[in-house]
């Protein structure tokens, strides 16, 4: 089985122990010290039209770096290429046409 190697600065998908799948960039990955740091991350939701990314945190900044502690993470991986698309459209500044 080959194991992928997550590099800082990739759009990732983690699997927390409460059930909820999250969607953030890796700032910094120190699983060594039992803990990485995510920039903007998202919770995937169900909604009418399917699923949708919803803010992790409601009351903090997009931008805000959160740190979570590894006994949290189920699992993570690289996120797959067409979600990273739409999660990079929805966080980026720049607006498209």
């Amino acid at each position: 089985m080959l194991i992928e190697v997550i590099k800082e600065g990739e759009v990732v998908s983690c699997r927390l122990t409460t059930g909820e799948e999250l969607i953030a960039r890796l700032k910094k990955d120190n699983r060594d010290s039992g803990s990485v740091e995510l920039t903007q991350p998202l919770i995937v939701g169900r909604g009418p039209e399917g699923f949708g990314l919803m803010p992790y945190m409601m009351t903090v900044n997009p931008d805000t770096t959160v740190e979570i502690k590894m006994e949290h993470i189920l699992s993570m991986a690289k996120t797959n290429d067409e979600i990273t698309k739409g999660y990079t459209k929805q966080t980026s500044k720049i607006e498209t046409l």
